[in-house]
């Protein structure tokens, strides 16, 4: 379905780095986006045509520490982030429109990621600075 404001071929350009990204055998595939203003983690194994499943990239959704309730993508749009059928993604965290955030720690051989999240209701803004993750995962360097 057309979709407004999407420059023309932007489809074809998200397919071709999906390819590149998980072409390069040296560092670990990993995109990640705080776009969607929510959090969550998942592998894609396919875009489109392009068959991701020998290398697949894992996706984050980092997270949104100060989104006003109307920038969650299902206030504005009537619903939650969902997958497109165009790609084939394993859902690790499924996408949770609450304020979070993601840690990535950058080391010689491995990427550590830790998710986070906190009720801007319910828990103070020092609470920030005790939170546990609530999901960790490691990224080999190579494949």
């Amino acid at each position: 379905m057309p979709k407004p404001y999407w420059q023309e071929g932007w489809l074809k350009q998200h397919d071709r780095l999906a390819q590149a990204i998980a072409g390069q055998t040296e560092r670990a595939s990993l995109i990640i986006s705080g776009d969607l203003h929510a959090i969550g983690v998942g592998r894609m194994h396919r875009a489109g045509q392009v068959n991701l499943a020998a290398t697949p990239i894992t996706t984050v959704l980092s997270g949104p520490v100060g989104t006003p309730i109307r920038g969650f993508p299902s206030v504005v749009r009537g619903i939650g982030a969902t997958p497109p059928a165009h790609l084939d993604l394993e859902e690790s965290v499924v996408p949770i429109e609450e304020h979070g955030f993601t840690l990535a720690d950058f080391l010689p051989d491995r990427i550590g990621l830790r998710q986070f999240r906190w009720d801007v209701n319910s828990q103070p803004l020092d609470a920030i600075d005790r939170l546990e993750p609530f999901f960790t995962t490691e990224l080999p360097r190579s494949v």
